[in-house]
């Protein structure tokens, strides 16, 4: 039996954690940390665990990995049932940093593990805007980057307490259509309106829908950051320009007149994102996953290995599992 889904926490067990077979997880480090009540109540001590912990900061920098694997080094002494706590770094330089730890980390994407049917190519969509950033409004995503294009979508949702900074940036782009919000399984339609998508922040995590974007066949204008992303992203499909308002205009513009084939664009994502997935192939197979469920995961992974997907009936879905026998 395999369930690759999280659940609700305290409000449903599964019966694999009712086995005493070891079994894997797989959990955002922020999750794992903040509900580890929750899963030291439900993992019996007896049964051995291998984590797999995706990144959703950076952890690159030696400060930032020096708080992880303290905060993981707690943990594991509350849990003694984790066996092997492994991290998917997003980019070499933050495997090097989480090694220097003594952590267990292996360069393993999770851009990766976007199911790609959710972000198809619609060539019937007509195209409405020449930039679209999908993205929260809040000061790291420096929207302020964005304010002399031209024709530009928003998608983002904020927070009540940054209600000053979201009036303030909002007032600076009068030329932007603003959606707080949009259904996930639905987000390919704006994404197909656009000519080209934005990367615009200096520091974050991998950035999901830098991704989606080049899926959806639209190139991307990208700062340069720490996180991760650019390693999913084809070169010939990415402008980089400086953290200049008019630099990311001008790079939209000559994406607007002129942008790569979007199959081709849609193409070489994917040949990017293969190997990490052959790289998690092996190590559920290292992890005791039988060849059949591995096979089953080679052939679809679940869309971002389950975790904050957000399908009901449970809201909080933060444990991931995978019975691996």
């Amino acid at each position: 039996m395999s369930i690759w889904s999280a659940i609700g926490l305290g409000s449903y067990l599964p019966c694999a954690l009712l086995s005493r077979h070891p079994y894997v997880l797989a959990a955002y480090e922020r999750d794992f940390l903040s509900h580890l009540d929750a899963y030291e109540a439900a993992l019996p001590r007896e049964v051995p665990v291998t984590l797999f912990i995706q990144l959703g900061w950076q952890c690159q920098t030696d400060d930032a990995a020096t708080r992880l694997s303290q905060d993981f080094r707690a943990a594991r002494q509350r849990l003694p049932q984790l066996s092997r706590v492994l991290f998917l770094a997003n980019c070499p330089e933050e495997e090097a940093a989480l090694k220097r730890q003594g952590e267990e980390a292996v360069f393993c994407h999770q851009n990766a593990f976007l199911d790609e049917r959710r972000y198809p190519i619609l060539p019937f969509v007509r195209k409405r805007y020449d930039a679209l950033y999908i993205a929260r409004i809040t000061p790291f995503k420096r929207h302020a980057l964005a304010t002399t294009i031209r024709s530009l979508r928003l998608i983002g949702t904020f927070s009540d307490n940054e209600r000053a900074y979201v009036d303030a940036t909002l007032r600076s782009l009068p030329q932007a259509k603003v959606t707080d919000s949009y259904p996930a399984l639905l987000i390919a339609y704006p994404i197909n309106q656009a000519r080209c998508g934005l990367c615009l922040s200096a520091k974050e995590g991998a950035m999901f829908v830098s991704a989606e974007y080049l899926l959806c066949g639209l190139p991307a204008v990208n700062t340069a950051n720490i996180g991760g992303r650019d390693l999913v992203m084809p070169d010939f499909a990415t402008a980089k320009v400086p953290d200049e308002a008019e630099a990311v205009a001008a790079a939209v513009d000559a994406f607007a007149a002129q942008a790569p084939p979007a199959a081709d664009i849609r193409a070489a994502t994917l040949e990017l994102m293969r190997p990490h997935r052959e790289t998690m192939l092996a190590l559920l197979h290292g992890a005791g996953v039988s060849d059949e469920l591995c096979a089953r995961y080679a052939r679809r992974f679940p869309h971002k290995l389950g975790l904050r997907c957000g399908h009901s009936p449970w809201r909080n879905r933060t444990l991931g599992l995978l019975q691996p026998r």
